[in-house]
């Protein structure tokens, strides 16, 4: 039992190693079993066996018999029955065939692991045929007995083939079941980084904006009081300074998140907790807002919560950068379910991005502004309006519902 089990590894080997042949080079292992065919025959004919011994005309039908194996995987149905043809004359004329018949039975298995079932059928006709053919012509080389043992172990060999092809034909199915979740999950794996980055691309914006219509509102003023007030024209450089280095920070923070190695510095989006001190630095930079709360706060959902930040400030961007000096009011509304935000101004009417130009048009595109604003709602299955006031002005009014009939 001992070395039984030592010679394990080697069998083993062997195996791996006649796996691995077969696979990159199948007609060279084909012909090998030929050549092992032809040469087992041969010995066994030599050895004695049959009603004549071996002769000239022996070995040219072994070879005749074996060499069709060469081609087993190519034609397995044309070499089975080509094959069969010596062997028949082997047995009508006396030889003994218990090697090169022994053959049959691979030629049979190969038909059916690797062909049609029309095929397979043809190859049982076959076989069927030739069993029957030997035991009318020669009922003395086939007892029933041997005719028996024959058939069986033709059909088994047809079975074994058919259940291969089976297996393989399933192995190949979970395959490409593999393969399809694979691209499944690496579409759905780049989808969520194109989400991701859109997302980030949306913060950006958001910040950018935001900071750069602060700083055009200050060195506005600046410019505007740079000889009258120096004192005041300095106040608003410093603004300006503070807020770049803000914005530099709030930037760097963001694609920050991106990279394990700043996951640890990274801190959340700002919500309506920070929606004060974003009216603070507005105010501070000549734009006065006033933020309200009607209802009673209540905890949102913390994508939501980011949401109506941004909204805000946005709005409040849009302010700053067409109003000129003027003042804001924010109004954050807590309903049932549902936010409410309202954010208005007394400046100029007209929002749109050609403003300036000659020919004003009352029905320009909005901004990318406002196009971000409305995905943001959209989202939330909400409501956006934006547009001039009767009594002068411009407002924003958005509503994010966020209970469970939403």
């Amino acid at each position: 039992m001992a070395s039984v089990r030592a010679m394990k590894p080697g069998v083993r080997q062997v195996w791996d190693r006649t796996r691995a042949v077969d696979a990159q080079h199948p007609e060279a292992l084909d012909s090998l079993l030929a050549l092992a065919i032809f040469a087992g025959a041969a010995i066994s004919g030599a050895a004695g066996g049959g009603d004549r011994s071996a002769d000239g005309t022996f070995f040219l039908l072994l070879a005749v018999g074996s060499l069709p194996y060469a081609m087993r995987r190519r034609a397995p149905l044309t070499v089975l029955v080509v094959a069969s043809l010596p062997v028949l004359a082997l047995i009508g004329l006396g030889y003994t065939s218990a090697v090169v018949g022994s053959g049959l039975f691979l030629a049979a298995y190969t038909v059916a692991a690797w062909r049609t079932p029309r095929c397979l059928a043809a190859a049982v006709g076959w076989v069927t045929v030739m069993l029957a053919s030997v035991a009318v012509a020669r009922p003395s080389a086939l007892p029933p007995g041997e005719l028996l043992t024959n058939a069986a172990l033709f059909v088994g060999a047809f079975g074994l083939g058919r259940s291969t092809r089976v297996r393989h034909a399933n192995s190949a199915l979970l395959k490409e079941r593999a393969e399809l979740a694979e691209r499944a999950r690496s579409e759905a794996a780049r989808l969520a980084v194109s989400e991701e980055r859109l997302r980030i691309a949306q913060e950006l914006h958001d910040v950018i904006g935001h900071s750069l219509g602060v700083i055009a509102l200050q060195a506005q003023v600046g410019a505007h009081v740079i000889d009258a007030d120096p004192a005041e024209a300095k106040a608003a450089l410093v603004a300006v300074s503070s807020t770049s280095r803000t914005a530099l920070t709030e930037i760097r923070r963001i694609l920050g998140a991106m990279h394990d190695a700043a996951a640890e510095s990274y801190h959340p989006a700002p919500g309506l907790a920070s929606v004060r001190d974003l009216a603070a630095e507005l105010t501070g930079a000549g734009l006065p807002v006033e933020v309200r709360t009607v209802g009673t706060p209540e905890p949102v959902p913390t994508a939501l919560d980011v949401t109506a930040y941004r909204l805000v400030q946005e709005a409040l961007t849009n302010v700053a950068k067409h109003a000129g000096r003027t003042q804001a009011t924010v109004t954050v509304r807590y309903e049932p379910g549902a936010l409410g935000l309202e954010i208005l101004d007394d400046g100029p009417t007209d929002r749109s991005p050609t403003r300036h130009a000659a020919s004003p048009s009352a029905n320009a595109s909005p901004g990318h502004g406002q196009l971000g604003m409305r995905e943001r709602v959209a989202v939330w299955g909400g409501s956006l309006e934006t547009g001039p006031r009767p009594e002068g002005g411009y407002a924003v009014r958005a509503t994010l519902p966020f209970g469970e009939g939403r």
